[in-house]
């Protein structure tokens, strides 16, 4: 990709995301080419040969309710959340922009303006932008012989309670025994981009970056089964590795199987 064609589409990025207010807060970030193929975004690794990028993140958990794949350090949400990271959501977003990946708000319901209350109406999305806001995402840990690769959806359980079982709090110990577990449905991830409020980026303000419940404030969202639900996501502790392990994850477009 040209650097002339770089700057253009990293310039119109930052102007598109900075037209809520007139004078952003967020920084511009500074992309690095790095080879032929590979560019660099602060900590995240942009490869245009394999269209993908890569950061590394740390276990933060391998028991109790998850609502988050992915936070910073920084988040209020450490509690509930898979994966820690250091690197900058903004950076992220520009750099899932420079693959070409677009972004969706079909999960998130059309508030009126007037009343403040829900309308039980959302976004309507092209079929096209759809497809482009699709993402795929894999964990990769270990070396040599142990290295392993897992879609992120394979780290994660679902629970399905009896009836007759109260689920449990945030921060309370997760007892499983008389629940069913089954591994979180395969499929791609919604590209929901976050926003902007008053100049500044939500993911970057908050830190939440891959979501599983769903949360307008991160980058990337789950877009199956009970996404609306807290008490039903742990750690799957079959595939997880050891808290503190640390791990890259990679963010591609998804390719649909034949």
């Amino acid at each position: 990709m040209p650097r002339s064609f770089i700057a253009i589409l990293l310039l119109s990025t930052v102007f598109a995301l900075s037209q809520e207010s007139p004078k952003p807060t967020t920084p511009r970030p500074e992309i690095v080419r790095l080879d032929q193929h590979r560019l660099q975004i602060g900590k995240i690794i942009i490869d245009q040969k394999k269209r993908e990028l890569r950061f590394q993140a740390g276990v933060n958990m391998t028991e109790g309710l998850i609502e988050y794949c992915l936070a910073t350090t920084k988040s209020d949400k450490v509690h509930e959340t898979l994966f820690l990271t250091d690197i900058s959501p903004f950076n992220l977003n520009v750099g899932m922009k420079l693959l070409g990946i677009k972004e969706s708000k079909e999960l998130f319901e059309i508030i009126d303006q007037d009343t403040w209350r829900p309308t039980g109406k959302f976004p309507e999305v092209t079929p096209e932008v759809h497809a482009a806001s699709l993402v795929d995402l894999f964990v990769e840990w270990g070396e040599g012989d142990e290295k392993k690769r897992r879609p992120m959806h394979e780290l994660i359980h679902h629970i399905e309670w009896p009836d007759e079982t109260a689920t449990p709090q945030p921060n309370q110990k997760v007892e499983t025994q008389k629940a069913t577990l089954t591994t979180m449905e395969p499929g791609p991830w919604l590209s929901t981009g976050s926003y902007l409020h008053q100049g500044r980026f939500k993911a970057e303000v908050g830190g939440l970056i891959f979501a599983i419940f769903t949360n307008e404030q991160a980058i990337v969202n789950f877009s199956g089964k009970d996404r609306q639900l807290g008490d039903v996501w742990i750690p799957n502790q079959k595939t997880v590795p050891a808290v503190g392990t640390v791990v890259s994850i990679t963010v591609q477009p998804h390719q649909p199987k034949p």
